[in-house]
């Protein structure tokens, strides 16, 4: 949608297709924007894999789903480093995205952005302090009380509602946009056939699809998180992240948002839900649940995007992992210069797991 809502300014006839609602499978996202933190993609960084082991007999994340040729490009990434360059074309895609966010917030805060800081309570507050020491993108951020405990406090960050958000660029889009609902089973040059047995033609295809880029040879998995939708009794006045808990919640003006899971895990099983609902009352007490949301972050063995050419006419965008929706503005700037010509090609190519 957001590379949509860029063509479309640039004039461009714009055609997407979809199987589901637009948009829906991001609103399970809780909504932080962390402009200068990288850590929580670094999913090959060294000493990753005994932590998430962690998790798993924490009862917060289980292995279910793992495909051979992206678990061997992880483990030939496992423990390197970033270069530079694509450090420095994070920064470029988040600062990006801070503009637009801004802009678009300006023009119509009705997706409830604000940039404020967020706040991780964590039993560990040492190894949190050392972990956010070696992020690369430097984030500010300092020891403070929060919840009447030692909490690190993240600043550089923002809040939004993904679900306000998708319906804000829905009715951008009206119009303006066609709609396809279909499913899209494959790419010919420049026509994509669909489920009904049609095909739709255009000067390029560009796909947004996620973790289903992996159809085209792009290594991505889909780590699965929910999307809690409450209202508690007791009052949330910041975003916050119980570590200890494995849940994160921003609060909003008519709900809380409270995310959890990151599993490898491609199916709809909604088995977890009770368990994180039941952490969520620990903290708040009781609570009423409005609604609840799937979703399956696209990571690359590395945790950095991909934004590339394909094909002579198709170009792909996916990998934001954690960070989806901090980057989606900026990634879908790059991608609309690159379909439109105006450069050759990005820092994020997926050469590099070749």
């Amino acid at each position: 949608m957001f590379v949509a809502y860029h063509l479309v300014s640039e004039g461009v006839g714009v055609t997407i297709i979809e199987q589901g609602e637009p948009g829906s499978w991001s609103r399970a996202a809780a909504g932080l924007i962390e402009y200068r933190t990288f850590n929580i993609n670094r999913i090959n960084a060294p000493g990753y894999i005994i932590r998430y082991l962690g998790m798993v007999r924490r009862g917060e994340a289980s292995i279910r789903y793992l495909r051979t040729d992206w678990l061997v490009k992880y483990l030939r990434n496992y423990g390197r480093g970033i270069p530079s360059d694509l450090i420095e074309g994070i920064k470029e895609i988040n600062d990006y995205s801070r503009r637009f966010y801004r802009s678009l917030s300006e023009e119509l805060n009705d997706f409830e952005y604000s940039e404020e800081p967020y706040y991780e309570l964590t039993s560990d507050i040492e190894s949190a302090i050392r972990d956010a020491g070696k992020d690369p993108l430097n984030p500010k951020f300092e020891v403070v009380e929060f919840m009447g405990r030692e909490a690190i406090a993240f600043y550089d960050t923002a809040k939004l509602s993904t679900d306000l958000l998708v319906n804000r660029l829905l009715r951008e889009l009206e119009g303006r946009v066609r709609f396809v609902r279909a499913l899209a089973l494959g790419i010919e040059g420049s026509k994509v056939l669909l489920s009904s047995g049609k095909t739709i033609t255009g000067d390029a295809v560009i796909v947004t699809a996620g973790y289903w880029s992996s159809t085209l040879g792009i290594p991505v998995m889909p780590f699965r998180g929910f999307g809690i939708r409450v209202r508690p009794s007791a009052k949330l006045n910041a975003a916050v992240s119980f570590e200890d808990l494995g849940i994160f919640a921003i609060p909003f003006s008519n709900w809380v948002k409270v995310t959890a899971g990151f599993e490898p895990d491609p199916s709809i099983d909604t088995g977890p839900v009770m368990e994180i609902l039941r952490r969520a009352r620990s903290v708040f007490g009781e609570l009423e649940l409005i609604d609840v949301a799937i979703g399956y972050r696209p990571c690359t063995p590395d945790g950095l995007p991909i934004i590339d050419r394909v094909g002579e006419n198709t170009y792909v965008a996916t990998g934001g992992c954690r960070l989806g929706w901090t980057q989606a503005p900026g990634v879908a700037k790059l991608v609309t210069d690159l379909t439109l010509g105006r450069t050759k090609e990005t820092k994020f190519k997926v050469a590099r797991f070749n």
